[in-house]
């Protein structure tokens, strides 16, 4: 459902959630369930994946209509590369700027609003809401849930 809400920015958050170890290591749950879903699964995570530089899921995000909410993290990476892979200065010359630095680091940051422009038509639902909260209020440490992991599949 996040997909076909063009929300990648909760899809990477789910995804990666459902890789952590309390999680990825419960074979036998996994073994439940059912083939239909873990192909989709695993579609979103080829999707969702850093492989060739997001490339998979920079085609889907330019295929989307907005409203979207693109995951940020792939954006961070841009611009972080746009920042160590160029000097701010031009090699020939240390008093004039690298101008193709700064229309790089421009042309990321006008994608990312570009995403902003259209709004979410979405009925806010309390009674989710509600739920939501009360699960962050009882969120427990990465042991914790390690713990819970080896009391339902011990090793």
């Amino acid at each position: 459902r996040l997909k076909q809400l063009n929300n990648f920015s909760m899809l990477s958050a789910t995804m990666a959630a459902l890789s952590q170890s309390p999680i990825h290591r419960l074979k036998r749950t996994w073994e439940q369930v059912p083939t239909r879903t873990m192909t989709a699964f695993m579609d979103l995570q080829v999707l969702m994946g850093v492989a060739k530089n997001w490339a998979e899921y920079r085609d889907e995000l330019h295929r989307v209509n907005p409203p979207c909410v693109p995951f940020v993290g792939m954006y961070l990476t841009d611009l972080v590369m746009i920042q160590d892979g160029n000097s701010d200065f031009l090699k020939k010359s240390n008093h004039l700027i690298n101008f193709f630095k700064r229309v790089k680091t421009a042309e990321v940051i006008r994608e990312i609003q570009q995403y902003q422009s259209v709004p979410y038509c979405l009925t806010s639902v309390p009674e989710i809401q509600a739920f939501i909260r009360r699960g962050l209020d009882g969120t427990k440490s990465v042991a914790d849930l390690y713990e819970m992991s080896l009391a339902l599949e011990p090793r």
